[in-house]
């Protein structure tokens, strides 16, 4: 299953710490992002079966930056050219991981991820790559390299 999010994609944060009157509280200042986020995935998601298994990967595409020559702009463009800035990977990660949890399947624990990566493109948005896998890892689901120091 394939799910494309629009707009600019959204990284964790750290909680943050609120003391009033000796009170003290933490919360995720990225609440209000997330609730709109199941929202859209939810509609997307609809009334397809929870995975058991899923295997999942991402791609975040990341606005081009005004600022880059015109030498550059058609790599730019292209798709094909990284984003080695922050926010990191992991952090983009964390937040969609959260937000498909308990609409896509039933906690993050049985995920296996996938490839993950940043690139610049003219329309920024968040592709996640959903497949159902089963309880024994095969060749598939890894990539080569893994796979034959699994299996050694």
């Amino acid at each position: 299953m394939k799910i494309i999010i629009p707009g600019i994609p959204i990284a964790q944060i750290r909680m943050r710490y609120s003391g009033r009157n000796g009170i003290g509280r933490i919360y995720d200042p990225r609440e209000k992002e997330k609730k709109k986020l199941k929202n859209v995935i939810k509609n997307i998601f609809a009334d397809n079966k929870h995975f058991i298994n899923p295997h999942i990967s991402f791609i975040f595409h990341m606005p081009i930056p005004r600022s880059i020559p015109k030498k550059f702009l058609s790599l730019y463009n292209s798709g094909l050219f990284k984003h080695p800035k922050k926010p990191d990977v992991d952090n983009f990660i964390k937040l969609y991981l959260d937000c498909l949890d308990g609409i896509c399947f039933e906690g993050d624990q049985k995920v296996s991820l996938g490839d993950s990566l940043k690139v610049y493109h003219p329309e920024p948005k968040t592709i996640i790559l959903i497949n159902e896998t089963s309880d024994k890892v095969c060749a598939l689901d890894v990539r080569l390299e893994t796979w034959l120091n699994l299996v050694v």
